[in-house]
């Protein structure tokens, strides 16, 4: 949900909030002023009724004068003061339904030592007409106003959040290889301003350790490339010695090895660096089809070695968009990962469309968590000493450098890997 979407909404939820408590507010007032005022009125009228009383011999219809029902009763005896004011309720044979009154009664005792009774009844529809249609008009006030009131914040609320936009297409844009730095933007709102310059340092911050990094990666896998080829160039002399016992052949093998194994490590670490870094910017259509074909006919002797059968379903063509040597080496990674950790006379089933790519292999049980699998280091629990845990990784790397979707199955002995390339 956008910002303005949001202050919007909470606008006219609390509008509406204000609105009831107002309206239950302005409703009991009015009831309070009209009742407050018919009151008054029914007092004056009591007040003339009670002077007629007073100061005449008799006493007229007092209804078609002030038009309403009055009442008044002559007792043969004096009578206490009693005065009461209530709301009630009477049948209206005129108009055949109920109808409120506001009712005043007094009982008194005149000045010729009389009593008497007084009632008076107004009726209140009228009075409740007016206070509903008072409502009604504030009601149409007070929509009106929230209406206007919320266009005019939405359009200044837009207005005032431009910049804050333009940051963050800004951000969007930015990109961390390039060398262009984030846009600035002017502003008069002094925060937004705050907030560009912190992103603007913040960016150049982190260029500027992107490329000491990088530095730093490139510098130490070249130079760690020379100590190594120098120590694999003397071991193979050392091998060819004819004086060495066994013993000591054994010892220089296993460094021979170690160092290979040290340059390899080397290199796959180097490569996913690359990757990560987006250093492969190249793209062209690659016949997927092809390339594995080419990389199983590179593998043909140790396929045939371990006599795995290899099965292939293809549906061509399956031309794909990325940097070629990335795509041999994501190739070159599934096959051989699936080869290495196969079994003897195991086999190799591929399947590939424009969806998807599959290799399936048979092999002994994982001994670690799938979940892990593409993780660095992490190895597939078979015996081979000459993996050093980067092969998945890799791909793994490659797979989201172009927003490819892979998985993992395992059933009954059987490995497989699913690349989705949609």
């Amino acid at each position: 949900m956008k910002l303005l979407t949001k202050t919007s909404r909470y606008y006219l939820i609390s509008s509406v909030v204000i609105f009831i408590i107002s309206g239950l507010i302005v409703n009991h007032l009015l009831h309070h002023i009209f009742y407050r005022q018919i009151d008054e009125t029914l007092n004056e009228e009591k007040l003339l009724v009670e002077e007629t009383i007073n100061f005449s011999d008799s006493i007229p219809d007092f209804s078609p004068v002030f038009g309403h029902m009055i009442e008044v009763t002559i007792l043969n005896n004096p009578h206490k003061k009693n005065e009461i004011i209530h709301d009630t309720v009477m049948y209206d044979s005129r108009t055949g339904s109920f109808i409120s009154y506001r009712h005043l009664s007094i009982e008194n005792t005149s000045v010729k030592n009389q009593g008497y009774i007084i009632n008076i009844y107004k009726p209140l529809p009228e009075s409740e007409s007016l206070i509903a249609e008072i409502l009604i008009a504030i009601l149409v006030v007070f929509v009106s106003l929230v209406l206007v009131f919320g266009l005019v914040n939405y359009f200044i609320a837009r207005r005032v959040w431009i910049p804050f936009y333009r940051i963050l297409r800004n951000l969007s844009e930015y990109n961390i290889l390039r060398e262009m730095p984030l846009k600035p933007i002017r502003s008069d709102i002094h925060e937004f301003m705050l907030l560009n310059q912190a992103l603007q340092d913040m960016s150049n911050k982190i260029r500027q350790d992107y490329l000491n990094l990088k530095e730093f990666n490139e510098n130490a896998a070249h130079e760690l490339q020379t100590p190594l080829a120098v120590i694999k160039s003397k071991m193979d002399l050392l091998i060819q010695d004819e004086s060495l016992t066994p013993w000591q052949l054994n010892l220089i093998s296993s460094v021979y090895e170690a160092t290979a194994k040290m340059s390899r490590l080397n290199q796959g670490l180097l490569l996913i660096s690359k990757i990560g870094n987006n250093q492969f910017a190249n793209v062209e259509e690659i016949d997927l089809i092809q390339l594995i074909n080419k990389t199983l006919d590179t593998f043909r002797e140790m396929i045939e070695y371990h006599n795995i059968r290899v099965t292939r379903q293809f549906d061509p063509p399956v031309m794909l968009r990325l940097n070629r040597a990335l795509a041999e080496i994501l190739i070159t990674n599934l096959i051989s990962n699936s080869i290495k950790h196969n079994v003897g006379s195991g086999w190799i089933e591929l399947f590939a469309n424009k969806e998807m790519l599959r290799i399936s292999n048979s092999g002994h049980s994982l001994t670690i968590n799938p979940d892990n699998l593409f993780e660095r280091f992490r190895k597939s629990g078979s015996t081979n000493s000459d993996s050093v845990g980067l092969g998945l990784s890799i791909v793994k790397k490659i797979t989201d450098l172009y927003h490819f979707r892979i998985e993992y199955l395992y059933d009954r002995e059987s490995h497989t890997i699913q690349v989705y390339f949609n």
